[in-house]
């Protein structure tokens, strides 16, 4: 009986001693696994809050807070404009001002925690390029006494009870049904904490083994899934279910280390959709993200099986090498990516030659030429790819990138749904085009640098000239005279041709006021650019700078092209009747290239038709019947609807008969004179004195007056 008790009192003892370490144990692995967490939790919310994409975060909370030992989780921006809990039925601005541990992590921008007898609080905060842009909040459940002691109890019963009945001759028989499996389990535990959570548990021994066993294959099921979860947040595009442009950057940065390594050559093709933003704009988002999923599938099928390995599900860790280092890890030979919108990458991380990437492209583009059917309706698109090679064209990730989207904008340039590779002028010209922009803000800043030439329309009837057509110069203090065509263009797609466009028409109505004062009846014709046709205010803009100016409404006409005026009928005419009320007149330019509806075209209210250049060459030559004909018709339209002509690009005595003999109004070009600045314009209306029309005229050239 003594040594029954005594048993009893040891064990119990033991047992108490065993549940108060336990205890203690279960509350620092309990800590432990919350700082681990909630630091794996903040770095998955970095990149969602810089790029403030809350429903991202939302789903991210929501995944945290169903764990079981998570009793509140609250996220917030450091400027405190929202709080995201995973739940919107909770009142997240209380649970914040409870909160100090969070605030104090948004100040310092450290971690911080508290443990107290019931809960472990943990606050993250969240950074971007060194700074901290929110901070995360996780509390957890902390293990108690009483839940640690009912397992221990009940474990350390049964199996110490049969201990004391059968003694010491079941002793060497229990040694080995527990400590074998114990020892199996423990190795296998071993490899899960070095990352292999594939390893398969032994479920075997004794009922408590196998219960452990059991519940730590469980926790390792779920710790896999978690991984998965966070693993798909950050590498995952959700709309293709491509890698996203972080998985690339270090794919890509991986191929280039290799290459150079191994002395062989890869490829990048960056894939820009022709057309995305208008089936945006006529079907909606929902039917472009149909798109997007429908051309990543197409993408992947076009592709040889070897031309396309995408990513493991399962991320071997969250530490695995950022790209930055050389590894041991294996290069995935070919990678297709979404970077966002329309931009999708295919990595080509080893080809003989040029011509394979080549190979690719011309296959992905007449895979896309295929309508795609989204809701019964069969949208068509193009595909702009830009070719860059590893290591010539670059020896890091932002280089090849950008090398490959310069190529992908210069296949644009050239007519879309084609392909171009990456050449040192590709970069020259970026850097040009860098530089005009730069260059063209200070000259609108300064306003010496940019002047208006004039040249004349000669009427063909009398040969006088009566009205004149403003263009635009830059005369650069380092690099001379910027042709128009490459600054405007530039222009255009900066965003600068509604300040430069606004310049030119002031410019313009204070010359009408000075060509007044001097006695010359003149017009002067603007071109309208398509950004200010676009914008609502074009005619109260134009109102605005006849009254600041004084100029006369009917001395001033505006050009537009076909193409401008068909997009938006019912805009041109909101625009042309406001204006016509004043007296402003309206041409058409470059007519007959637009391939317009000549019974719309003809409702609109205009005063003028431009014939195109292209058309005026047709003239030179007894073979060019075709040519002359379709002048004749062009003027014999013009004249049956009531429009004054004018045509472009007259050079010579022939032409100009022919023009005039077929009744055109006005004749524009080299043969009567050059675009001339202001001044020299002046001076040559005063000298210009018309002949017969069998005379030849020569282009009057004058020096420019010394400033």
């Amino acid at each position: 009986m003594l040594i029954s008790g005594v048993a009893l009192t040891l064990m119990a003892a033991q047992l108490a001693t065993d549940t108060i370490s336990e205890t203690k144990k279960a509350q620092n692995e309990r800590f432990q696994d919350a700082l681990s967490m909630t630091n794996v939790v903040a770095r998955s919310l970095e990149k969602q809050f810089e790029y403030f994409e809350l429903e991202e975060i939302e789903s991210i909370l929501e995944s945290v807070r169903s764990r079981p030992n998570v009793t509140q989780v609250l996220a917030v921006d450091t400027n405190r404009t929202f709080f995201l809990d995973g739940d919107r039925l909770t009142p997240t601005l209380l649970a914040f001002e409870d909160s100090p541990e969070q605030a104090k992590a948004l100040e310092t921008g450290k971690a911080q925690s508290v443990v107290d007898e019931n809960t472990i609080t943990v606050a993250e905060p969240l950074n971007n390029n060194g700074g901290v842009i929110g901070s995360i909040m996780i509390r957890y459940k902390n293990p108690s006494f009483a839940d640690v002691a009912w397992p221990i109890v009940r474990a350390n019963l049964s199996s110490s009870v049969p201990i004391l009945m059968l003694g010491i001759l079941l002793a060497g028989l229990l040694s080995r049904q527990i400590t074998g499996p114990l020892s199996r389990l423990s190795v296998a535990a071993t490899r899960v904490a070095d990352g292999d959570l594939d390893v398969r548990l032994p479920i075997d021994g004794p009922n408590e083994v196998k219960s452990l066993a059991s519940s730590v294959s469980d926790m390792i099921k779920t710790l896999r899934s978690n991984i998965e979860q966070i693993y798909e947040l950050a590498y995952v595009d959700r709309t293709t279910q491509l890698p996203n442009r972080e998985f690339f950057r270090k794919e890509l940065t991986r191929a280039i280390r290799r290459s150079a390594r191994q002395q062989k050559t890869g490829a990048l093709l960056f894939v820009d959709l022709d057309g995305f933003k208008r089936v945006n704009d006529t079907f909606g988002h929902d039917v472009g993200d149909e798109l997007l999923g429908q051309f990543s599938d197409r993408l992947a099928n076009v592709l040889r099986a070897e031309d396309l390995i995408g990513f493991d599900t399962m991320a071997p860790s969250l530490d695995e090498d950022d790209g930055d280092g050389d590894g041991d890890k294996e290069t995935r030979k070919q990678v297709l990516a979404r970077l966002g919108g329309d931009e999708f990458t295919v990595l080509l991380s080893d080809i003989r030659e040029a011509t394979d990437a080549a190979t690719v492209s011309q296959r992905i583009i007449a895979a896309v030429s295929e309508p795609f059917e989204i809701r019964g309706s069969k949208i068509n698109i193009g595909a702009s790819i830009g070719i860059a090679a590893f290591p010539q064209d670059g020896s890091d990730y932002q280089t090849i990138l950008k090398s490959a989207d310069m190529a992908m904008y210069q296949a644009k340039e050239e007519g879309k749904n084609t392909y171009r590779f990456f050449s040192e002028s590709l970069n020259l010209e970026a850097t040009r085009r860098v530089e005009i922009e730069a260059d063209l803000r200070t000259a609108l800043d300064c306003g010496d640098q940019l002047e208006l030439y004039y040249q004349p329309k000669i009427a063909c009837d009398d040969g006088l000239p009566k009205s004149v057509e403003a263009l635009i110069r830059w005369k650069h203090p380092e690099k001379g005279m910027v042709q128009p065509l490459e600054f405007i263009r530039i222009a255009e797609d900066c965003g600068l041709i509604l300040p430069l466009g606004k310049w030119v028409l002031e410019e313009a109505c204070r010359q009408i006021v000075k060509f007044e004062e001097m006695g010359l009846d003149l017009s002067i014709a603007v071109n309208i650019s398509t950004a200010q046709f676009e914008r609502p205010d074009l005619a109260q803009t134009v109102i605005d700078v006849l009254e600041q100016t004084g100029a006369k409404p009917t001395s001033l006409e505006l050009e537009l092209t076909e193409s401008m005026a068909m997009q938006d009928p019912a805009l041109a005419i909101k625009h042309i009747e406001a204006l016509k009320k004043l007296g402003v007149r309206f041409a058409i330019d470059d007519f007959g290239t637009g391939y317009s509806n000549l019974s719309q075209l003809s409702k609109l209210p205009f005063d003028v038709f431009k014939i195109d250049r292209s058309f005026v060459d047709m003239l030179n030559g007894e073979e060019d019947e075709h040519g002359r004909a379709i002048v004749r018709t062009i003027l014999a339209m013009a004249n049956s609807l009531n429009y004054e002509t004018v045509a472009e690009g007259v050079e010579d005595m022939t032409q100009f008969e022919f023009l005039s003999d077929h009744g055109c109004t006005f004749a524009q070009g080299y043969y009567f004179a050059r675009p001339l600045p202001a001044d020299d314009f002046v001076d040559w209306i005063k000298g210009w004195k018309p002949a017969a029309k069998t005379e030849t005229k020569k282009v009057v050239k004058l020096k420019r007056k010394a400033s």
